[in-house]
C-alpha cells in the first residue's frame, strides 16, 4: 500500500516559557508532542510521519525558561549553548529533508518555517502553537504565494473539547490534501486518441503551436502532480471491442437495463454495444496497468475511419460509479480535476459542457455520462438509458440520463495544467424542468442547473484557460480547492467573486 510521507518538526513541546509551572504541571496541562502525533496518526490512515524532530533540548529549555532577575554570566553561557543545540538540530533536519526530498510528500512543522525549509519546494503545513510562542515569528505576508497552509493549535487545550478537536481536524484535512497530491504521483491514465495527447475536444491556447502547448502541459503535469499519460491509438479500442464475448457483454447490459427506471429511444442491441465498449476499456486498462481512462467520443467515435465506435456514455458512467475516473472526450484537465477531487472528497463528480444563463441566474452543466453515487456512499440516483442526442433513435450505442439531486450545494471546479490555475465557484442545484420546456431533450442527456452569481461568472469567464467544461462536486469544497491550489503552487480563480 502506498503511504504518504510527511516530515514532522516541532520547535518545542509545550510552553516556551514555563514561568511558575513545575514539570508535573506541564505534563498535566500542556498538550505534548506525542499526544498531538497520536491524534493525527489515528485520523490519517495511509500517512507515515517521518522525522519527528524536536528542535529544543527540553531539559535545558526548562532551566532557561525559569530565568530570574539578575541572571549570571554562567546562566547566559548556558542559554547560548542551548540556542546552539537548537540551531544544530534545525540544520540536521534541513539536511535530512533534502536527502529524503524525492521520497517525501510534505512537511508538518509546529512553528514558523525557515526560508531554507520553504526553498526545498515541498508542500508545508505550518502550525502556530498558540501560547507556546508569540505570533510575530509568523510572517504571513512573506509566506504569501508559497506552498504553505497554516493551522492554529494551542499548547493548552481550549475549554471546549469540540473546538480543540476541530483544530486537530483542520490539520488532518490539510494533511489529507498532501495525501491527495501524493496519490497523483502513482496515477497512470490510459489516453485513447489518434490526436495525442489532448485529443479532439480539450481546449488548447489560440495562437500557440499545439506541440509547444502540449510539451509545456506535460512538463507542468509531471512537475506538479507526477501523473503519467499512457497514449494508445483508437484502433486498439476498436479491435478490442470486436473481441469481447457476447455473453459477457449481455451480463453487463442486463444489469444496466434492470437498474434503469426506463429506456427511451434505444434498444437492447445498442445497450449491448456500449457494454462491449465498457469491457474493452476495462481490459485495456488492465493491459496497461492504468488507474483512470479517457477516450474520444461522440462525433469522433461516429466518424472513426475503421468503422463507428459505439457511445462510451454508459461505460464511463459505470467506471465512475465504481470509483474509477473515466472522463470522456480526452478531457485531461477534467480528468485531473475529477481524480484530485475524488482523492480529497471521496466523492465522484460530474463533468460536462458549461453555459451561463444570467436571466435565470443559472450555470448549466451537461454531458451524456455521469456517476450514480455523487455523495460517495450507498445513495444512488435514478437514471434513464437513452440514445445519443442529435443522432437517430436506436443508433450509436446508448448513454445515460441521470436524475441529479436538487436543492443541494455544489462546488464547480476546473484545473488548467497549462496555465497552473484552478477555477472554482459554488451554487445550489435547482430544477431545470421548471425553467425550460423539453429540459430532458435539450443538448446533453444529463444536466444540472445551478443557482449562482452569474453576473460574476460572466465577468470572470476565461474560455482560453479553462475551456468549455466544468466539474461538479456535490458539497461545499471551496476551501479545500483553494488550499489544494496553494499546496501545488496554482493560482485560484473564484469565478463567482
Amino acid at each position: 500500500m502506498h503511504k504518504t510521507k510527511v516530515y514532522v518538526i516541532f520547535h518545542s513541546s509545550g510552553l516556551g516559557h514555563r514561568g511558575s509551572w513545575d514539570s508535573s504541571d506541564i505534563k498535566q496541562k500542556v498538550v505534548m508532542n506525542e499526544e498531538i502525533l497520536e491524534e493525527l496518526e489515528k485520523r490519517c490512515e495511509g500517512v507515515e510521519f517521518k522525522g519527528r524532530i524536536n528542535l529544543i533540548d527540553e531539559e535545558r529549555m526548562d532551566l532557561v525558561s525559569r530565568s530570574h532577575y539578575g541572571i549570571t554570566e554562567e546562566e547566559k553561557k548556558f542559554q547560548v549553548e542551548t540556542s546552539n543545540i537548537t540551531r544544530k538540530r534545525a540544520e540536521f533536519a534541513l539536511k535530512n529533508i533534502r536527502n529524503l526530498r524525492e521520497s517525501l510528500d510534505g512537511i508538518l512543522i509546529f512553528g514558523p518555517p525557515s526560508d531554507e525549509l520553504v526553498s526545498i519546494g515541498l508542500p508545508i503545513i505550518s502550525v502556530f502553537p498558540m501560547w507556546g510562542s508569540w505570533m510575530a515569528s509568523f510572517d504571513f505576508k512573506k509566506y504569501k504565494e508559497k506552498k504553505i497552509l497554516f493551522a492554529f493549535l494551542p499548547v493548552v487545550k481550549d475549554n471546549s473539547e469540540s473546538i480543540f478537536l476541530s483544530r486537530i481536524e483542520d490539520i488532518v484535512k490539510k494533511i489529507k490534501l498532501i495525501q491527495a497530491i501524493s496519490k497523483m504521483k502513482k496515477l497512470k491514465v490510459l489516453d485513447i486518441t489518434d490526436k495525442p495527447v489532448l485529443g479532439s475536444f480539450e481546449s488548447t491556447r489560440s495562437g500557440v503551436d499545439r506541440a509547444d502547448y502540449e510539451k509545456l502541459y506535460l512538463d507542468n503535469l509531471e512537475r506538479t502532480l507526477g501523473a503519467e499519460l499512457i497514449v494508445i491509438p483508437q484502433e486498439e479500442l476498436f479491435y478490442k471491442i470486436q473481441e469481447i464475448k457476447e455473453k459477457e457483454a449481455e451480463e453487463i447490459a442486463k444489469i444496466w437495463i434492470k437498474g434503469a427506471k426506463e429506456r427511451k429511444d434505444t434498444n437492447e442491441t445498442e445497450i449491448l454495444k456500449s457494454a462491449k465498449v465498457y469491457l474493452a476499456m476495462k481490459e485495456l486498462m488492465e493491459k496497461y496497468e492504468c488507474g483512470a481512462i479517457t477516450t474520444e467520443g461522440y462525433g469522433v467515435f461516429a466518424d472513426y475511419e475503421k468503422g463507428p465506435i459505439p457511445s462510451q456514455g454508459l461505460a464511463s458512467s459505470q467506471f465512475c460509479t465504481e470509483g474509477i475516473i473515466a472522463t470522456s472526450e480526452c478531457l485531461i484537465n477534467s480528468l485531473i480535476t475529477q481524480q484530485l477531487g475524488f482523492y480529497i472528497t471521496n466523492r465522484q463528480s460530474f463533468n460536462g459542457d458549461y453555459i451561463i444563463d444570467p436571466f435565470n441566474n443559472l450555470a448549466i452543466i451537461g454531458h451524456c455520462e455521469c456517476p450514480l453515487n455523487l455523495y460517495g456512499d450507498e445513495r444512488k440516483c435514478s437514471y434513464t438509458i437513452r440514445n445519443l442526442p442529435r443522432w437517430r433513435k436506436n443508433e450509436g450505442g446508448a448513454c445515460i440520463q441521470v436524475d441529479l439531486p436538487l436543492n443541494e450545494t455544489v462546488t464547480i471546479v476546473r484545473i488548467s495544467i497549462y496555465d497552473k490555475k484552478i477555477s472554482v465557484f459554488t451554487g445550489k442545484t435547482t430544477s431545470g424542468k421548471e425553467i425550460f420546456n423539453e429540459w430532458d431533450n435539450l443538448a446533453c442527456r444529463t444536466k444540472v442547473a445551478i443557482k449562482t452569481n452569474t453576473e460574476m461568472l460572466l465577468k470572470n469567464i476565461d474560455w482560453q484557460t479553462f475551456g468549455v467544461h466544468r466539474v461538479v462536486f456535490y458539497g461545499d469544497f471551496r476551501e479545500e480547492i483553494k488550499n489544494l491550489a496553494t499546496l501545488i503552487g496554482f493560482e485560484v480563480i473564484e469565478e463567482d467573486k
